[in-house]
């Protein structure tokens, strides 16, 4: 599960930003509530990222104030390179989910942009699209026959150590208790 490509995980088209947009258009990209990080490029290189917090950050000073005076004060006072985040740490495509939760959870946030050897934006992964991978895996993708058999082989297990504890540890319940412990193993192999 960790070794699995993160490419597989997001859309390879994802919607980002030309750095020359403006701030206004990046917050109702962000305001649409779908995500909360949108990736800055120019041309086709990634060379920022800028997030709703980012925009509450510049908003919250003018709360008082009309909508569309806030949008047109912002839109003239600061552009995506004054509020972006320059240079972001990004990960290769060919990085796995394994390298992209160790790099989420060392940085301290929750978006990482996906970028080929040019620097071209490919895809944003986040850690709701890391939770989502683990409730997906093996668990779920179990057929319901297979999950039937695991949870019988659960059941063995715990009458076994039911029994091995009643028993003051007599050597037959000992055997029969490592014989369902084995069963278990062999019933999931993973």
């Amino acid at each position: 599960m960790l070794s699995t490509p993160i490419i597989q995980l997001v859309d390879r088209d994802p919607i980002a930003l030309d750095v020359s947009e403006s701030v206004s258009a990046a917050a109702g990209i962000l305001s649409s509530g779908r995500f909360h990080h949108l990736p800055i490029i120019d041309g086709k290189n990634l060379v920022g990222m800028i997030s709703a917090s980012d925009i509450l950050k510049i908003n919250a000073a003018l709360l008082d104030e009309d909508d569309s005076v806030t949008t047109a004060f912002i839109d003239a006072r600061y552009n995506l390179r004054d509020v972006m985040t320059k240079d972001p740490i990004t990960i290769s495509d060919r990085g796995t989910v394994g390298d992209a939760a160790k790099t989420l959870s060392a940085g301290g946030f929750h978006s990482l942009p996906i970028v080929n050897q040019e620097n071209h934006l490919i895809g944003v992964i986040t850690t709701t699209d890391l939770v989502n991978h683990m409730l997906e895996g093996p668990v779920n993708a179990a057929s319901s026959s297979e999950t039937n058999r695991r949870l019988e082989a659960l059941e063995r297990v715990y009458t076994a150590v039911q029994h091995y504890l009643r028993s003051g540890l007599a050597e037959s319940e000992h055997a029969r208790l490592e014989r369902a412990i084995e069963m278990a193993r062999e019933a999931d192999p993973s």
